[in-house]
């Protein structure tokens, strides 16, 4: 009896310690369904892990599936590892990894290293799909390895402009993503949360 109450306190503690939100989206383009996105945030004491897939199809003559996967991981607020892999028709159009050494991040596409980054990493595009972005002014794109501006429009409405000069809105009810409208460059589509 005492083995079980102790595996059980030590499966409650691992349970606490560990909490996990999911959330669904649609992908919408010109009021047509391309897709779903799915993404995670685990918080396990000092650790946030983010995680998102998304899985669209888009006709240019011909039905082209491009796919979104992304791992981030923030340790006491600062961006520890980041990982970007997009695919387009099933190839490699993106495969990026950001990692923090020291005092300063190494950003390496397709395993080669392009650039080192000194400035702190806070918050990330990821955050956006699962976190209102309160008080945050630049975020930092896994995908491209740059910061981008971000500004308050309205209330709990945001909006992201890239570096190329390309616009994405976010729109927030309770902290939480309800809408957004994305530019990724090859594409631009609406991502709503399903109910």
């Amino acid at each position: 009896m005492r083995k079980l109450i102790t595996l059980y306190l030590f499966l409650l503690c691992c349970a606490v310690s560990s909490q996990t939100q999911s959330h669904s989206f649609n992908v919408i383009h010109r009021g047509n369904l391309l897709g779903t996105l799915e993404a995670s945030k685990t918080t396990n004491e000092g650790e946030i892990n983010y995680q998102s897939h998304t899985e669209i199809e888009f006709n240019l003559l011909i039905e082209v599936p491009l796919v979104y996967n992304y791992n981030v991981t923030f340790i006491d607020g600062l961006l520890k590892d980041a990982k970007a892999h997009i695919t387009l028709r099933g190839k490699d159009k993106t495969k990026v990894r950001t990692v923090k050494e020291d005092n300063r991040y190494w950003f390496y596409s397709n395993e080669k290293l392009k650039k080192e980054i000194y400035t702190p990493i806070n918050n990330s595009v990821i955050q956006l799909v699962l976190e209102e972005p309160i008080n945050v002014r630049t975020i930092y794109a896994e995908e491209h390895g740059d910061f981008h501006n971000l500004e308050k429009i309205g209330e709990h409405i945001y909006l992201k402009r890239a570096p190329n000069g390309s616009e994405s809105k976010y729109y927030y009810k309770n902290g939480l993503l309800q809408k957004s409208e994305v530019d990724t460059g090859i594409i631009k589509f609406t991502i709503v949360r399903k109910e």
